[in-house]
């Protein structure tokens, strides 16, 4: 066993500073930058590689194929998250290991009936474990808590993680929404952090292992060229849909708007249309009263449009229904968070009723969980203002922000 002076040097931060710069003004991820200059880094060790067919270059070359392709990286094993190494398995359907069918390479699952972490015999087999799977900037996603787990194991097992970086498509700069009670942790809030954290992958990684303790060996490959704030077709780089249902920059965005309207199980969100997580939408609504009175409040960073449209699966599948789609025109000054309770509050003043908008037994649990806390729900059931329930979690929030500034990577 190491000592703990050791231990402590070991499991310091290290972030590569020695990065290319280029006149060009496109984003170049922490792949592209970790083929450039840093695969010295995992020279002679066994790399085990995290990811799904978000992993690519510039050119969508995957991650798999340029690692497996370099003299001087030896990957051994695949970790696959939620949707699999291809991304070909549904939402919350066991990813199964194996082999992967174009590579040969053993796949361990990270989303099996044995938990969310990869196991020891598998850790056994690597040296390194690399991060590369593009984020939506949402609490309520699994990917950044597969990373976790991994990082919590590799602390464990004395094994490093290397975090290539990508852009938040929020813009990494919105932080917004109620940070996780305890008794709401889970595999879509591992840790008490905020519905909207705005930080890239690679930050959320340092603020976990300092602040939440992990204290895994952790190197981050940042980003050239990014900047707080940018939208995504200000990087330049190709968007490669991260689940089944975000197969869009805007899906991504409004995914941390919608996603919990969803677990009320009376709202078709879009799923099973071709706009999901970008409308909400029942039989029952006036679509054009809706998009009226959410336009009043001048939300910040969006607008709503009335909405007409059948799904052709999941809510109201195959019925008519009416409602609002978000047009987001400003990611930099949208609050998603703060939208989702807005459009919760017009639901249950305008809607309330057991044919119509109702908070069910048997989904409350799952929108608690997803929220982070029962607060919000509470209080928009017993009528409260949108305005009044934000400034219920504005505390915790604020204190949230202020120990997120000293792991910003980016300006």
């Amino acid at each position: 066993m190491l000592d703990n002076k050791i231990i402590s040097l070991v499991f310091s931060m290290t972030i590569l500073a020695t990065i290319p710069r280029s006149a060009e003004a496109r984003v170049y991820s922490g792949l592209e930058v970790f083929l450039a200059r840093h695969v010295k880094l995992v020279r002679g060790k066994r790399v085990g590689l995290i990811t799904n067919p978000t992993g690519v270059d510039a050119k969508l070359n995957s991650t798999v194929d340029l690692l497996r392709a370099n003299p001087n990286v030896n990957l051994v094993a695949l970790f696959a998250p939620e949707h699999g190494i291809r991304g070909d398995v549904r939402a919350g359907q066991n990813v199964p290991g194996g082999r992967d069918p174009g590579t040969g390479i053993p796949v361990y699952t990270l989303y099996g009936a044995g938990g969310h972490r990869p196991g020891k015999a598998a850790l056994s087999k690597v040296d390194v474990l690399i991060y590369d799977i593009q984020d939506v900037g949402s609490r309520a996603y699994t990917y950044i808590w597969h990373l976790a787990e991994c990082m919590s194991a590799a602390a464990e097992a004395g094994k490093t993680v290397i975090v290539l970086d990508r852009p938040n498509p929020l813009g990494a700069s919105v932080v917004d929404g109620p940070v996780s009670e305890k008794a709401y942790l889970s595999f879509i809030g591992l840790y008490p952090i905020p519905r909207v954290y705005g930080l890239t992958v690679g930050e959320l990684a340092r603020y976990l292992n300092t602040e939440e303790k992990i204290r895994c060996r952790l190197l981050i490959v940042p980003m050239v060229n990014y900047k707080r704030g940018m939208v995504w077709s200000q990087t330049g780089l190709p968007w490669v849909p991260t689940s089944p249902n975000i197969p869009t920059p805007e899906a991504a965005c409004a995914f941390a708007a919608t996603g919990t309207i969803g677990e009320t199980g009376c709202l078709s969100i879009g799923i099973g249309y071709t706009l999901p997580f970008q409308v909400v939408a029942a039989p029952w609504i006036n679509a054009e009263k809706m998009a009226g009175a959410l336009n009043r409040l001048r939300l910040p960073g969006v607008r709503f449009r009335p909405i007409h449209y059948k799904p052709f699966y999941a809510a109201y599948a195959n019925k008519y229904v009416h409602g609002v789609q978000l047009i987001i025109t400003n990611p930099g000054r949208f609050r998603p968070a703060t939208t989702e309770t807005a459009i919760l509050c017009h639901l249950q003043k305008h809607y309330s009723s057991p044919r119509m908008f109702s908070w069910r037994a048997d989904k409350t649990a799952g929108f608690d969980k997803a929220m982070g806390t029962s607060l919000v729900r509470r209080r928009v059931a017993a009528g409260e203002g949108y305005r009044a329930i934000v400034d219920s979690w504005r505390a915790k929030l604020n204190a949230f922000k202020r120990k997120r500034l000293k792991y910003l990577i980016y300006k």
